[in-house]
């Protein structure tokens, strides 16, 4: 951010003009007193996984979109509440290959190699509703929301917020003992809290610092564990256990510029970070005559991850527009891209694409009110004699 400071502080002098669009991503302003902003996006998620069992191939597509509905109303001018209800719709498409006696022909002669051939091609699809989110937002530190970024000014500016809140634990889960389905959701529920700061340099840079925290709450849930050692196996055994996910937490850095009164873009880099899972319960089961104990302990392994994720957005707002009275209608359109360029454990790196409208109404007070304009007729004075 001193960089950017610098480049203001060299620009040459120009009409102060106010920073219009807000710009892609999470940052600290709060919704306008008096105003409620609805947002409607589609979120798409995708990851390739290769796994082998038993000299089988199993080649999974991952897709994972969330139509989501988020609400947001700004009850005092630095409070407000919000949240996000999503419609998730899964789909696994799983390639199942094995090594297979192929005759062939070389230089006219008859052969017989060993090739992986396609055996199976598995399709999983599942939809309901995710992990529903509800959060309360405060403004403890600089101009407190939306409408203050229309006035004109220049310099440095910073602002704050802390946000706080739950996951509900709305969702489906799928059957344990089917290695390739997707849920809608873990359905766990945990405690959220958050920290937003934005700074904004001149006319054209503002940039966000997000730190985000998950804590899961305990519970009990319907395991799978296999007797054997081939993950693939049509052989896994459901039962009881506790189940205590690990604790999460992020870091999100946002620059943007801000390109005239209605286009933003900016860069993202995120790093994630999930603590290991326990889970605790225990059932026998017979393998060949004999019992065998299956302990829900052995699906702790791998399940600690460490993640960097990079990425882009742009974003049209003819919010500033409506304020005055250029746009009917106060409108945000972002779109967002973003991928996994390093995952420890070797899991699959996703790629996720993000459409969304955010559209602005207000319910109470003068906060966002358009300017009024004058329909009074001008009126002649008599002339001088």
């Amino acid at each position: 951010m001193i960089v950017l400071t610098l480049v203001a502080a060299l620009s040459p002098v120009a009409v102060v003009r106010a920073q219009t669009v807000l710009g892609y991503g999470e940052d600290a302003t709060a919704a306008p007193a008096g105003a409620i902003r609805v947002r409607l996006s589609n979120d798409w998620h995708r990851s390739p996984s290769i796994g082998v069992g038993s000299d089988t191939t199993y080649d999974t597509d991952r897709q994972f979109r969330a139509s989501t509905v988020g609400l947001d109303v700004g009850v005092l001018k630095r409070f407000s509440i919000g949240v996000s209800v999503p419609w998730v719709t899964t789909k696994a498409l799983t390639f199942v290959s094995s090594q297979h006696t192929v005759k062939t022909t070389s230089h006219d002669t008859v052969i017989f190699v060993q090739k992986l051939v396609l055996d199976t091609l598995l399709d999983e699809s599942h939809n309901g509703w995710g992990n529903i989110e509800a959060l309360a937002k405060v403004v403890w530190l600089g101009e407190p929301g939306q409408s203050a970024r229309l006035e004109p000014r220049d310099g440095v500016h910073v602002r704050s917020a802390l946000d706080a809140g739950a996951l509900l634990g709305t969702g489906i889960q799928i059957d344990p003992t089917n290695p390739f389905g997707i849920g809608t959701s873990d359905r766990a529920r945990a405690l959220l809290a958050r920290s937003a700061t934005d700074i904004t340099v001149g006319t054209h840079f503002f940039g966000s610092l997000v730190g985000r925290y998950e804590k899961p709450m305990s519970d009990n849930v319907l395991v799978a564990v296999h007797p054997g050692t081939n993950p693939f196996a049509n052989d896994a055994v459901a039962f009881t256990a506790a189940r205590k996910l690990g604790a999460k937490y992020e870091l999100e850095v946002t620059p943007r510029y801000q390109f005239g009164r209605y286009f933003a873009a900016g860069l993202q880099y995120r790093y994630h970070h999930g603590a290991q899972d326990q889970y605790t319960g225990q059932t026998t089961t017979d393998v060949d005559g004999e019992p065998v104990t299956l302990d829900a302990s052995s699906l702790d392994a791998g399940t600690e991850v460490s993640e960097h994720r990079v990425g882009f957005g742009v974003v049209y707002s003819a919010v500033e527009a409506y304020t005055r009275n250029r746009s009917r209608i106060p409108v945000e359109v972002a779109f967002e891209y973003s991928k996994v360029v390093s995952i420890s454990n070797n899991m699959p790196k996703e790629s996720e694409a993000i459409l969304s409208v955010r559209i602005f109404r207000r319910l109470w007070g003068a906060e966002f009110k358009p300017q009024v304009v004058s329909t009074k007729a001008p009126t002649l004075e008599p002339s001088t004699p």
